[in-house]
């Protein structure tokens, strides 16, 4: 019998991810892609069922956890023997991604880089993921490994070694690859020519070789025969993606090779058997690299030595044009990418551009050379002449002030307000204050430009006189250098934008009598996400930039207590 997960009191989900019904309650717990169900916890949003327009209207939107993915349709298809027209199954589905307003070319991705989104091939950007404990060989789980945990970026490379490895098509067993429940692929592994499938995964445990359905990955077929991944964390721990030892003899094919295998688990190098026929026989497929600037071919000579063929004696649609070198048995060819390079043609249509060659191989002869029909062997390469690019600079406009005309404006209107309490929220009106002797002053100082342009009040400087002249030879200072001279009897409050600068001093005696006082203070106004803007003390030596003013509040009574 399986175990049951259910979540304890207090927690909703589905077992396996629980959340706190009270502390997520507002939807904080649920990461992009999901709302919050009082009953369920955090659900997947299904984009494809809303309003929006998420793809292109050729194509068919499928919801996946936490996202959705725009698919290429499936073909419809009569079925045998019926009238109607069914849908033939597509497994796996080739998968489009929008890359801002841009939907990326089949087996491209979305990628962001310098803060600017392109579309770029996984193939060529990925990571290295060589962690050898993810061996299917490997049966230790000291420390157990949860890839749950992992915070996964974008596409990934698997490697045991130096060896380039895949993902395992077949059941692994259990407590293998480093943790309890080892992730393998049901339903194997993409052709290239299917660019980016979305792909399920499978747990095994407790007998079961899918016991958990994880959620599912993207994958790439990659030329050379490897595979590229966009591993995602799996519905649970502890499941941990493995890495098959027994596909590292894939890294050794040829390009025109396939790596096979019947029962999923003994690897081997194939040739792909197809190729141009000639002379009623099939020769061996070129090796055939179509680059941006070159177009090379690769001829077997092995292959062709079976067929009676003399690889050495080819030559181009220009019979000047011959091999260039020959490395592990292969002959190779290169050609400049452009019109009549060796003979070659070029032909274009609306949306892509052809280069075509041929390829003219001569039999064994033995002796002196004699006259004979070469066997041909034509190719080409097609580009497409759509494409997109995007800057990999990001571009910040700037407001250029060259010639501009300038005028000094006003000071900042600033006010001083004493409050009750200290959540300077209830200010005394203006007038005669009377407060006690020992009692605290709330002092908040504020600016009307502040809080219009979310400038921070800086308190620069605070001091009591007896009189209302600021400028009066008799002061008390309170705050210097944005410092509490004393603190023992003031504390300065750390500003921010749309906050007034407060501070908090005792009543005491600032002068040898009982006579009113009046309160001035400096203050700044600075952009708070400049490192320097803020309440803390500084060097006497140095100097504020900042917009200044002064203010002054007053008069203020001491009243004798006992």
């Amino acid at each position: 019998m399986n175990p049951t997960c259910s979540c304890k009191a207090g927690f909703v989900g589905d077992g396996l991810s629980c959340y706190n019904s009270m502390a997520c309650a507002s939807g904080v717990c649920c990461a992009s892609g999901y709302r919050w169900s009082s009953a369920e916890g955090c659900v997947d949003i299904d984009e494809c069922a809303s309003s929006e327009e998420n793809c292109l209207s050729h194509l068919v939107c499928e919801n996946t956890r936490g996202s959705f993915d725009c698919q290429t349709p499936p073909e419809p298809t009569r079925a045998p023997g019926a009238h109607h027209i069914a849908k033939r199954s597509v497994s796996p589905n080739s998968v489009l991604f929008r890359c801002g307003a841009v939907m990326c070319a089949a087996g491209h991705d979305c990628y962001t880089v310098n803060g600017v989104e392109q579309c770029r091939d996984p193939c060529t950007f990925n990571s290295r993921l060589d962690d050898p404990w993810r061996s299917t060989s490997n049966t230790g789980q000291n420390p157990l490994k949860c890839d749950n945990t992992v915070d996964w970026q974008g596409w990934y490379r698997l490697f045991l070694g130096a060896d380039s490895v895949q993902m395992p098509e077949n059941c692994v067993p259990v407590r293998r690859c480093g943790t309890h429940a080892p992730l393998w692929l049901p339903d194997g592994h993409p052709k290239p020519s299917d660019g980016i499938v979305l792909s399920r995964v499978c747990g095994h445990w407790s007998s079961d070789c899918c016991n958990f359905e994880s959620n599912p990955i993207h994958i790439k077929a990659c030329p050379r025969n490897y595979f590229v991944y966009k591993f995602v964390n799996p519905s649970a721990c502890h499941l941990g993606y493995c890495a098959d030892v027994n596909t590292a003899v894939c890294g050794s094919c040829r390009q025109d090779e396939l790596c096979v295998s019947e029962d999923k688990v003994n690897w081997r190098c194939e040739s792909q058997g197809r190729g141009p026929r000639a002379g009623g026989q099939v020769l061996g497929a070129p090796e055939l690299v179509c680059g941006s600037s070159f177009i090379q071919v690769g001829l077997d000579s092995s292959v062709l030595a079976g067929k009676g063929l003399n690889a050495s004696s080819a030559h181009l649609a220009n019979f000047r044009c011959k091999a260039l070198n020959e490395t592990k048995g292969v002959v190779w060819f290169r050609i400049e990418r452009k019109r009549e390079s060796c003979g070659t043609q070029l032909r274009t249509n609306i949306t892509h551009a052809t280069y075509s060659n041929t390829l003219f191989v001569y039999p064994v002869t033995i002796g002196n050379i004699t006259f004979s029909i070469p066997e041909k062997i034509p190719f080409s390469c097609v580009y497409p002449l759509h494409t997109e690019t995007s800057l990999d600079v990001a571009i910040r406009p700037q407001l250029s002030l060259e010639g501009a005309v300038v005028r000094a404006g006003s000071r900042p209107n600033a006010v001083m307000s004493l409050y009750r309490n200290a959540d300077y929220t209830d200010p005394y009106s203006s007038g005669r204050v009377l407060l006690p002797l020992g009692s605290a002053l709330y002092v908040g100082v504020s600016a009307e430009e502040a809080a219009s342009d979310r400038f921070a009040v800086i308190l620069e400087s605070c001091y009591a006189t007896p009189t209302a002249d600021s400028d009066g030879p008799s002061r008390f200072s309170l705050i210097q250098n944005r410092c509490p001279s004393n603190r023992r009897l003031v504390r300065v409050e750390q500003s921010g934008p749309l906050l007034p600068g407060r501070f908090t001093a005792l009543v005491t005696l600032f002068s040898t009598d009982y006579g009113t006082i009046f309160l001035h203070c400096s203050l700044s106004m600075c952009d708070p996400r400049q490192p320097t803007c803020t309440q803390k003390c500084k060097s006497r030596v140095s100097r504020s930039v900042s917009l200044k003013k002064s203010v002054t509040f007053g008069p203020i009574t001491w009243e004798k207590t006992g």
